[in-house]
């Protein structure tokens, strides 16, 4: 019994230690992908013709999400 936990605490750290790189890292490694936690202030349009300043709607406390597509 104690070998068959001693190996699935094994395993389990194992496991843990390459959870360290994500996918996160090996697309920045990869250079396709930037993260970063800066972004500069930007107004946009939406679809309803509303203007709407990233800047001033976070200053309000508001969360900001941002889906963008692309399509043929």
């Amino acid at each position: 019994m104690r070998k068959n936990l001693a190996i699935i605490a094994a395993f389990l750290f194992s496991i843990s230690l390459s959870a360290q790189e994500g996918p996160m890292e090996r697309a920045l490694t990869d250079g396709m992908v930037k993260v970063t936690d800066e972004i500069g202030d930007f107004s946009i349009t939406d679809s309803d013709g509303n203007s709407w300043n990233l800047y001033e709607q976070l200053s309000l406390g508001k969360t900001v999400f941002l889906d963008l597509f692309f399509s043929t």
